[in-house]
């Protein structure tokens, strides 16, 4: 709808009005596509009609990504938030996004983020991080993604269970080879764009060795990083490939920040479903 215009769709269902802003009452998950298509009319006016073919085919596809996301977790989330214009900003972010990218923006991800961002139990600070998440996701590719994943996995994620053995590290880790790891090498200005884009810092002079970190989280599989390298690559050759790739791709010389990690962990929850974000940004 375009300009000063209301829709009734009946006498048990929601009404939309737009003007610039959408204002939506009593909105759940099953209104989320009429939402998507007042949101093309308010941001794409003046399209041509092949591309307003396009542009409204992107957004049912984000739509139907959102309505599933949302819907999977509904016992998580508060479907009412919807109606919030700070979130609606959000999903017009994202609108905006899948209309102009289409299927090179990770719409499932997009959608992700903003059920994740009407979830029940965020913090002021979660939300405002999931925003910006929101905003910057349709300017990443596929690799940038699949690069922040890695990253996130090989520097940060640890599992809490006793007694970990190298073989929970392999079924932790092949998941992550297989749907990551093929596709996340990038080169230093491809670093540098997401630098410039918010999620990261990079800094060529900095390094580590992440075996380090594994050592100090599970000090009970090796006495030394060599030990614990040959060990590796014996009984968990998928975490030694990703440990390959980590340093030959100098992941060492970057970490994420908050934006980058929001990202990074809804990218990894469509492997590891049970990631929760507030428990990493509170």
């Amino acid at each position: 709808m375009i300009g000063n215009m209301e829709q009734s769709t009946g006498d048990n269902s929601n009404s939309y009005q737009a003007k610039r802003d959408i204002n939506i009452h009593g909105m759940d998950y099953m209104n989320v596509k009429q939402l998507c298509l007042d949101l093309i009319h308010e941001n794409f006016p003046k399209l041509q009609e092949k591309a307003m073919e396009q542009v409204t085919s992107n957004v049912m596809a984000l739509a139907e990504e959102l309505k599933f996301e949302i819907e999977k977790k509904k016992q998580l989330i508060d479907a009412e938030k919807l109606a919030h214009p700070d979130v609606q900003a959000s999903v017009n972010e994202a609108v905006q996004g899948a209309a102009k990218k289409g299927r090179k923006s990770d719409l499932n991800l997009l959608a992700s983020l903003v059920a994740a961002r009407i979830d029940k139990g965020n913090s002021d600070l979660l939300d405002i991080t999931i925003e910006a998440a929101i905003e910057i996701t349709p300017k990443l590719t596929r690799s940038h993604l699949h690069f922040l994943s890695v990253k996130h996995f090989i520097s940060s994620m640890t599992l809490k269970i006793p007694n970990v053995t190298f073989s929970h590290l392999e079924q932790f880790s092949r998941p992550v080879l297989q749907n990551f790891g093929t596709e996340c090498n990038i080169s230093i200005p491809n670093i540098q764009y997401l630098a410039g884009v918010g999620v990261l810092d990079y800094n060529p002079m900095f390094g580590h060795d992440p075996l380090d970190r594994y050592l100090n989280d599970y000090p009970n599989l090796a006495k030394s990083s060599g030990d614990f390298k040959a060990a590796v690559k014996a009984q968990a050759p998928s975490l030694s490939a990703l440990l390959d790739i980590y340093t030959k791709q100098r992941f060492d010389s970057i970490n994420l920040n908050s934006f980058g990690q929001v990202i990074a962990l809804t990218n990894l929850g469509k492997t590891f479903p049970g990631i929760d974000l507030k428990h990493w940004i509170n």
